[in-house]
């Protein structure tokens, strides 16, 4: 696979997180424990890095990680350390 492939690879789901964001942003409310809220601010919480990533910039994975483990309260502790060891690659 070219870096040109893999960069349009990024560039798709960095896209789509932000849509999510776009799309979601009616539904973050703090108060709200739905579902979509609960997405709303999962992708609000990665738009950044995103954006990041779509202007063609590093991003901080540790502090997106970070981010997203301020929604433990929502998601589990179980889901957060989940999710770490899938970006993270560990078993």
């Amino acid at each position: 696979m070219s870096k040109n492939e893999v960069d349009l690879e990024k560039r798709l789901l960095a896209a789509a997180v932000f849509e999510l964001r776009v799309l979601l942003a009616s539904r973050i409310d703090h108060n709200d424990e739905s579902p979509e809220a609960t997405a709303a601010l999962f992708a609000y919480a990665l738009h950044n890095q995103a954006l990041a990533v779509l202007n063609g910039q590093p991003i901080d994975v540790t502090q997106a990680l970070d981010s997203v483990a301020r929604l433990e309260s929502r998601l589990g502790h179980a889901y957060i350390q989940q999710f770490r060891q899938t970006v993270l690659n560990e078993s």
